[in-house]
């Protein structure tokens, strides 16, 4: 993980992860590891992935987009932060607005407003519903 972290830091080689597709299924399934810091390292290269317009496509049209969203309960505050990170990248775009709406993503983060102490990533929930509610579809959730 570590090593994909540091090569995701080079635009080329991010580029060449993405065209293999189990590549980001991998990052997605160590979501689920007991391991705080291979989560967090998987998190943190979601961000990276999500910085590009190919990886949001790919992010979305895999349905990567609400496994990101379960990274929301964890508890560990910086993978947290991160999968925040990821969804407002996601969000940079309306494809991606609007899939995050699709995915029913808004009632979860109005769930974690609600509930979350870090003021940190209360700041990063309030930034993302801000820019889902500028979405397309936004005025039909909201």
């Amino acid at each position: 993980m570590k090593e994909i972290n540091e090569e995701f830091h080079q635009g080329d080689k991010l580029s060449i992860a993405l065209d293999q597709s189990d590549v980001l299924e991998e990052l997605a399934r160590c979501f689920d590891e007991e391991d705080a810091v291979i989560r967090e390292l998987a998190s943190r290269a979601i961000i990276k992935v999500a910085g590009t317009e190919k990886g949001r496509y790919i992010l979305v049209d895999e349905e990567i987009v609400p496994r990101i969203k379960d990274l929301f309960n964890d508890e560990v505050v910086q993978i947290r932060a991160n999968a925040y990170l990821a969804m407002i990248q996601v969000a940079e775009f309306t494809y991606g607005v609007d899939s995050i709406i699709n995915f029913n993503i808004i009632p979860v983060l109005i769930e974690k407003l609600i509930g979350e102490k870090e003021h940190n990533i209360l700041i990063l929930i309030l930034q993302l519903l801000k820019i889902l509610n500028e979405g397309e579809l936004a005025p039909m959730v909201i």
